[in-house]
């Protein structure tokens, strides 16, 4: 009997070493995604993260706002802090070239399930947004801007403008404005686009940086007008604030999932990428900030008063013009450097 229970009582012992010792690393596990914040943030948690946290019982956790050149000194240090990030092909390609990101691991990673271009070396899944002409209905009643000439326009649409504060999106806006076809965008006419800008920079009040910036500007009526992600209109449209889109010129990209270069948490990075390619999730996510899904199968779970509301509806996407990553994987450095000294002058 003594034996027995000398017997029982070694092995009732290994086995809670074992399940201390996985709790403890259970417990260690964690994943660490920067990112946009705002309605972008809280969708995430709610059709990614927090499902994601449940089933794996890894813990993620949320920093920002995305920095590529503190991406960069991460790196170059050796002391990344970042796991996840989620950007636009015109931001992966540079940040790839540069030496920044993880290529994704794709026996991890399941791509079949997303459309055919949405699973790419060093970016995978996400989803598709555009920057849209958002604008409040209460100062615009008679007439209604539709694109970006209209918003040149401040004789015809007067009132404060906010613009986003970076090169991308900023400088195919001016191009457009200024009467330049869609099919002849590319390669941007810098001259022409800066002399642009020269017009409606003393219209501009605010350069915005972070989507929840932007939506707070037009939800406040700080501003009557804005260059926006479709997302943060959206949202405003549905909780009954008096803005509108425009979908006219709208400019779309594929915004993809990312790892940054020696992730502390890689591994958990590409089962995270994974997770958030499943359809029901992203239909989560697409009811949340109504941004387009990469897994067809999700489309199947979006109602049609959401699908109307993203770039990738179809009467939205015929108005539409795609921002391409490969022009900005050549020229973002230097057009960055050169927007950056046009806005201090």
């Amino acid at each position: 009997m003594k034996i027995r229970c000398s017997w029982v009582c070694v092995i009732l012992a290994f086995v809670a070493v074992l399940v201390l010792t996985n709790s403890g690393y259970a417990a260690q596990r964690k994943l660490v995604i920067v990112g946009w914040g705002g309605a972008w943030e809280e969708g995430i948690k709610k059709a990614f993260a927090d499902p994601f946290e449940k089933e794996t019982g890894i813990r993620v956790i949320f920093t920002g706002p995305i920095d590529f050149g503190k991406m960069k000194a991460m790196v170059e240090s050796g002391k990344v802090e970042w796991d996840v990030l989620q950007a636009g092909d015109f931001r992966i390609l540079p940040a790839a070239k540069a030496g920044l990101l993880e290529p994704i691991d794709y026996s991890i990673v399941d791509k079949s399930v997303l459309f055919p271009g949405a699973a790419r070396e060093y970016g995978c899944g996400g989803e598709y947004e555009a920057m849209v002409l958002g604008y409040r209905t209460d100062t615009y009643k008679d007439k209604t801007p539709k694109g970006w000439k209209d918003f040149w326009d401040v004789k015809r649409f007067p009132g404060p403008r906010s613009l986003y504060k970076g090169v991308f999106y900023t400088l195919e806006a001016a191009l457009l404005a200024d009467g330049v076809p869609p099919d002849k965008l590319y390669p941007l006419d810098e001259d022409r686009a800066f002399a642009s800008l020269d017009r409606i920079k003393p219209h501009v009040t605010v350069w915005w940086r972070m989507g929840s910036q932007s939506q707070a500007l037009l939800k406040d009526h700080e501003v009557d007008m804005i260059s926006a992600w479709n997302g943060r209109v959206a949202k405003l449209i549905h909780r009954g604030d008096p803005v509108a889109i425009s979908w006219e010129q709208a400019l779309f990209v594929q915004s993809a999932w990312a790892v940054v270069k020696n992730a502390p948490h890689k591994k958990e990075a590409m089962e995270f990428i994974n997770f958030a390619g499943r359809a029901k999730n992203q239909a989560v996510m697409a009811e949340h900030i109504y941004y387009g899904p990469t897994n067809p199968e999700a489309l199947k779970y979006i109602p049609e008063k959401v699908a109307r509301w993203m770039p990738s509806y179809p009467e939205n996407f015929k108005k539409s013009i795609e921002l391409s990553g490969r022009y900005w994987e050549k020229n973002r450095d230097r057009l960055t450097e050169k927007f950056e000294a046009w806005l201090m002058k």
